[in-house]
């Protein structure tokens, strides 16, 4: 049987191209969880073959080249693995997306068993893959589900709401080329319409560093956030709140990129215990989690997007082994809750409190709680045993 994988990873030898023509905010979060996917997938589909259209920005607001050439690279010795070519402008690079991705696609034999597990609710991937079904292809597929699309966006633009209005019509049709789904919360599979369809929950995969060593704790406390700056994901909040808190010997430490970006520079100049390092390459984030006293995720549970969205950096912060503060958030697992400090105040005040309140615990006891959370990632959300859910699930197609 062939396996095919695709998605928007970015192949190890462009990442550094990637970056440097990108304008703006990178999503590593979903490039990290594709790349820790993919080392699990190996574990049990040694010969899997790999096709991703990264990615990135639309020339020219947001990236600086308005073609994304194609390319052949190797994720492990003796692979196979392509990256397809797309014309970068606005709307059209969904056209050329699924016109090159099908055309790569056809080529398999039709009468070859083939698997396909494709990333994400993306158009230009589920109509290649349904027209392939529609032409009589001998395939299974599985669709992984990270983000619901109709929650990815706050945007109010008119020309934009109508286009994503027309693409998830097309999607609905899309998924009925759809064998099985994993999703990244339970309630996903309320919104989502999988009939008798098979689904698992994996909520996510935590891919561990090999070069990131021991790092010593800051001598004063470190307040540190890393991610999207838009202002739908609580970012606001935890400004409002760092600034309720006096104390001098704290800091806030804020990486990443997005609409409150601009805000947050000007808080910096006011309040000088703001530093603002920009978007760093994630080997970077990851020394600083590891620097940091503690880790925030200022989201809250308003908006129904937090049903179906499981916060991708809970278990990056998790791993890190610095204690973590959260809201409550629906699409978290219970299991998770034991190795996270709950703000149950979803406000200013209530973030505020609950900061000083773990800052102001001994050392010794954040650093044993930050250490058995580590071990639960480790553990139990290594990419071999998430994984085998999926796989045990194919299997049984």
């Amino acid at each position: 049987m062939r396996v095919l994988y695709i998605g928007s990873f970015f192949p190890i030898e462009r990442t550094e191209e990637i970056t440097s023509n990108s304008k703006g905010y990178i999503d590593n979060a979903a490039n990290n969880f594709q790349w820790a996917l993919i080392n699990g997938l190996d574990c049990y589909y040694p010969d899997i073959e790999l096709i991703t259209l990264p990615a990135v920005g639309s020339y020219p607001f947001h990236y600086k080249k308005a073609y994304f050439s194609k390319s052949f690279f190797f994720h492990k010795e003796k692979s196979n693995d392509k990256s397809v070519g797309f014309l970068n402008l606005p709307l059209i690079k969904h056209v050329s997306k699924y016109y090159n991705l099908y055309q790569t696609l056809k080529k398999i034999d039709s009468n070859e068993p083939t698997t396909i597990i494709i990333y994400a609710m993306h158009s230009p991937f589920l109509k290649a893959v349904f027209k392939l079904k529609a032409n009589g292809y001998n395939l299974k597929t599985c669709l992984v589900i990270p983000d619901l699309p109709q929650f990815m966006s706050a945007s109010k633009n008119i020309f934009y709401v109508f286009f994503k209005w027309i693409d998830s019509h097309n999607i609905k049709k899309y998924l009925g080329a759809i064998d099985s789904f994993v999703f990244f919360s339970d309630q996903m599979v309320d919104f989502i319409v999988v009939e008798n369809k098979p689904w698992t929950r994996i909520e996510g995969i935590f891919l561990p560093t090999k070069n990131v060593h021991a790092v010593s704790k800051e001598g004063r406390k470190v307040i540190l956030y890393t991610g999207s700056l838009a202002e739908i994901y609580g970012i606001k909040n935890l400004m409002n709140a760092f600034m309720l808190i006096q104390d001098v010997s704290y800091e806030l430490w804020i990486c990443g990129d997005g609409d409150y970006k601009g805000e947050i520079i000007k808080k910096s100049l006011i309040d000088k215990r703001i530093k603002y390092f920009g978007q760093l390459p994630f080997i970077e984030i990851q020394k600083m989690q590891k620097r940091a006293t503690v880790l925030v995720n200022p989201r809250t549970s308003q908006g129904d997007y937090t049903k179906y969205s499981f916060p991708s950096k809970t278990m990056e912060y998790l791993a890190s082994g610095t204690p973590c503060i959260m809201h409550r958030l629906p699409a978290i697992p219970p299991e998770y809750f034991p190795f996270l400090f709950i703000a149950e105040k979803e406000d200013a005040e209530g973030l505020k409190d609950k900061i000083i309140e773990v800052c102001n615990k001994e050392e010794k006891y954040l650093i044993d709680f930050g250490a058995k959370a580590s071990e639960f990632i480790l553990t139990n959300k290594n990419p071999e045993s998430q994984v085998k859910k999926i796989f045990d699930m194919i299997n049984n197609l």
